[in-house]
C-alpha cells in the first residue's frame, strides 16, 4: 500500500508540474496596448498645448487638474477686481487676455493666458523618452527640446487616461 501511494503522489506530481507548465503564459498586449493610449495621449495633449486650444486642453485634463484651474481662476478674477486700472492693464499684459476675459475667467479660458503657456511652452517639441504604466496611473518621462527631462503624470479616470497638470501660481502682483 505505501508504494502505490509513492505512486500516486508522483503521478500528481506530474501531473501538476504538466499543468504549470503548459498552461498559457501571460502577454504583454495589454501593457503594450495601455502604453500605446498613453503615447497618443501625450501627443494629443502636446497638440492641444501648440494650438493653445483650451477646450481640447479641457477635455485631456483629469479632475483634480480641472479643479486647480478653477482655483486659479476665481484667485486671478478676485485680484482683478480688486486692482487699480493701471494694475488691470498689468495684468492683461500678463496674461495675455483681455479686460472682459479677466473679469470673467474660468478654468478653462485661464488655459488661454499666456502665464499657463509659459509653464508648457516646451511641451509641444518634447520627445517621448520612456512611458511606464502602474495599474490606473502612468508616467511619460520626455525630453525638452532644450535637454531638460521631465516627466507627465497620466490617470485613468472613466476608463480615459487624462493628464495631471500641475498650474502655475495665480498671484501677479
Amino acid at each position: 500500500m505505501c508504494s502505490l501511494a509513492w505512486r500516486i503522489i508522483w503521478v500528481g506530481f506530474l501531473f501538476l508540474a504538466l499543468v504549470c507548465g503548459c498552461s498559457a503564459k501571460p502577454t504583454d498586449r495589454p501593457a503594450a496596448d495601455e502604453e500605446c493610449a498613453v503615447r497618443e495621449m501625450f501627443a494629443e495633449l502636446q497638440s492641444a498645448i501648440k494650438n493653445h486650444d483650451a477646450d481640447k486642453l479641457w477635455g485631456l485634463m483629469d479632475t483634480r487638474s480641472r479643479s486647480d484651474a478653477e482655483k486659479t481662476a476665481k484667485n486671478i478674477q478676485a485680484e482683478y477686481a480688486k486692482a487699480s486700472s493701471e494694475e488691470k492693464a498689468k495684468q492683461e499684459e500678463a496674461l495675455g487676455l483681455t479686460q472682459s476675459e479677466l473679469a470673467e475667467v474660468t478654468g478653462r479660458s485661464f488655459l488661454k493666458s499666456k502665464h499657463f503657456h509659459k509653464k508648457y511652452h516646451e511641451l509641444p517639441d518634447s520627445q517621448i523618452e520612456k512611458v511606464t504604466v502602474q495599474g490606473d496611473n502612468a508616467t511619460v518621462h520626455y525630453l525638452e527640446a532644450d535637454g531638460d527631462h521631465e516627466k507627465m503624470i497620466l490617470v485613468r479616470q472613466h476608463a480615459q487616461w487624462k493628464v495631471w497638470l500641475a498650474m502655475p501660481k495665480a498671484s501677479l502682483r
